[in-house]
């Protein structure tokens, strides 16, 4: 029996024996939920309800300013962040807070949750983004799109129980450790929405897998198609020309908006490497092609909070790999300016490896699926290496 076979048993016993914990829903989200239900509510009550809470009052400002749903001018106060994003997605957004905070609990199989994580809040905001040409409400939409991928959630919780029993004969990927996590995804998806309560549609919609039985469930399926194509760093394929439109603008507003969502840092620790446990296993390298030295390339990390000193080392067909005075949290995506001068570039990219280097820490960076002008002007940086 492999070491994937030997997990994927070990969880499908604890499914099947509901020997699992499914979070109780977000209390904020809860309280916020009642206060909307009522036949009227203004919005300085849901400002008020916001502002208990720091880290969901520090991500509807930064939703409100992102890219995704951002105006002109930028806003620094709950009430008009209400106005600007409508109090139902504010209610969504206090789920996805909650969500959030429970995913992503410290553990052995941090990097694995911050994965699972990142890919259920591009289903939901492709599901947001796709809604309205489908009739659809795009908080439900939202929703349906977020909590279809938090059973895989609760599957890498459950594996991390299990490893204090169960240590598998070689440490895994963290593409292994997802693939067992995927496998009981719909069931663990249904108990969610049973413990939770929620509503038929959207219950459907995140527990099924297969067949289409809604039009909320294919928008779901169409937008984890999307998100698992950025998670596995390809370009997703539009249906439609309407539908390439979409998708241009979602992933232009993508990693701004997934920061603005992500926990704050002091919540989200990021797991040195040096003490990765034996249990996940590491590639040497993760970048693709031929890497060019290029030690006087300016590097910068763009980060407003927990900025790194960079130094390039070397530059690859798609990214490059730099000595840090800080870890970056794998999966994570960070704005990086790579230049001076009127050759500057600012490309947002995907931390693909980080590794422990003397006292200092190799990183390995991607750019998120750049634009043709970004491939153009990239290539004519990895040529003069």
């Amino acid at each position: 029996m492999s070491s994937t076979e030997a997990m994927h048993r070990a969880l499908t016993g604890v499914v099947s024996r509901g020997d699992f914990v499914v979070p109780p829903y977000p209390a904020v989200a809860m309280r916020l939920q009642r206060l909307l239900a009522r036949d009227t509510y203004g919005i300085a009550e849901v400002a008020d309800v916001i502002a208990a809470d720091a880290a969901l009052a520090t991500s509807v400002l930064a939703v409100a300013n992102s890219a995704l749903v951002g105006g002109a001018a930028p806003i620094t106060s709950l009430s008009r962040a209400v106005n600007r994003l409508g109090a139902r997605t504010v209610g969504a957004i206090a789920v996805a807070s909650g969500i959030g905070a429970a995913s992503l609990s410290s553990g052995v199989l941090l990097e694995v949750k911050f994965r699972v994580w990142r890919r259920g809040m591009t289903c939901a905001l492709a599901c947001q983004k796709l809604s309205a040409a489908r009739g659809l409400v795009p908080e439900e939409a939202f929703l349906a799109g977020l909590l279809h991928g938090f059973g895989r959630s609760i599957a890498v919780a459950s594996l991390e129980q299990l490893l204090k029993t169960h240590q598998p004969p070689r440490p895994l990927s963290v593409q292994e450790w997802l693939s067992i996590a995927e496998q009981q995804r719909a069931p663990l998806a249904l108990a969610i929405a049973k413990s939770w309560q929620l509503p038929p549609p959207i219950a459907d919609a995140m527990a099924h897998q297969g067949a289409e039985t809604s039009t909320l469930h294919a928008l779901v399926l169409r937008a984890d198609s999307f998100a698992e194509a950025l998670d596995a760093a390809r370009v997703p394929k539009a249906e439609n020309p309407d539908e390439a439109r979409l998708f241009d603008e979602l992933i232009a507003g993508l990693p701004a908006t997934l920061d603005a969502f992500a926990p704050p840092a002091a919540a989200l620790p990021t797991i040195r490497p040096s003490s990765t446990p034996a249990v996940l296993a590491k590639p040497e390298r993760a970048l693709d092609g031929e890497l060019r030295a290029k030690p006087g390339l300016k590097v910068t990390d763009r980060r407003s909070k927990g900025a790194a000193e960079l130094t390039c080392s070397s530059v690859g067909p798609s990214g490059l790999v730099v000595d840090s005075s800080r870890p970056f949290q794998e999966g994570a995506m960070v704005r990086i300016e790579v230049g001076e001068g009127e050759t500057t570039l600012q490309p947002w990219m995907t931390v693909v490896l980080c590794m422990p280097q003397g006292a200092h820490f190799r990183v390995e960076l991607a750019l998120f699926s750049p634009t043709r002008e970004t491939r153009e002007a990239w290539r004519a940086v990895y040529d003069a290496a």
